[in-house]
């Protein structure tokens, strides 16, 4: 392939969110069709967070019996973990949601830039790409799972975790093209390769984003965006 010879840096990647950002101006129908699976992450999130906390300050209060300005404490510290572990997922979640319309928008985004589609033609091409979209949405989760178990490990872990946060998030949104483009997920994982640093760059904005209430609802479809003009970045002829 000749997209992976190329190699675009971190700075490259800070970039696409501001192009993204202007291409929506641009093209604002497309945000129609990421509002559905938009409107149900925040739906899963919002009974996680309540139902989470119940469930935690409990198991807190169980191990820590307190009172007054101590238990209020602890209640905030719960709180706080269930925020840090939300905005660990809900790009994931959101991603996952979006599997069913993600495609279309993808290909809105490059024909609006490209002005041709560029997608593999033929129903098998479509479900062979949804499968493996699939399949890599499942690889994630359980990545994402083993990166938030790296907090137990003091100060080290918390940067390992956050680092591979960024780089599954940003991967996940980068790769949105790759099912319509027939790529395998061996062909998925040497871009990653060969563009570790604009990916990693393009998944920092997303989790730092994700930390922010109301405004990550508000974001995510910019990401989504951004990720596929990275794609077409780093796939165009040279």
């Amino acid at each position: 392939m000749e997209s992976q010879s190329k190699r675009l840096s971190f700075v490259h990647g800070l970039g696409t969110v501001r192009r993204a950002l202007s291409v929506l101006a641009e093209v604002p129908h497309v945000l129609k069709l990421l509002l559905i699976p938009l409107f149900l992450t925040v739906i899963l999130d919002g009974l996680t967070l309540y139902f989470g906390f119940g469930w935690l300050h409990g198991l807190i209060r169980r191990a820590l019996p307190s009172e007054g300005a101590a238990a209020l404490l602890l209640d905030i510290a719960a709180v706080l973990v269930l925020v840090l572990v939300l905005a660990w997922t809900f790009g994931f979640v959101y991603l996952t949601l979006c599997e069913l319309v993600i495609d279309r928008v993808s290909e809105e985004i490059e024909q609006h830039l490209t002005g041709h589609p560029g997608s593999v033609e033929g129903l098998s091409h479509s479900i062979l790409g949804l499968f493996r979209s699939a399949l890599q949405s499942t690889v994630l989760a359980v990545l994402g799972l083993v990166g938030a178990l790296l907090n137990i490990i003091p100060l080290l872990g918390s940067i390992l975790s956050l680092l591979l946060a960024a780089t599954l998030l940003g991967y996940g949104f980068f790769v949105v093209s790759a099912g319509r483009k027939g790529l395998d997920l061996s062909q998925r994982v040497a871009l990653l390769r060969a563009n570790l640093g604009a990916i990693v760059a393009l998944g920092s904005c997303a989790l730092a984003i994700n930390l922010i209430p109301v405004i990550n609802l508000l974001a995510l479809p910019v990401f989504v965006v951004a990720g596929t003009i990275l794609f077409l970045d780093v796939t165009a002829p040279p």
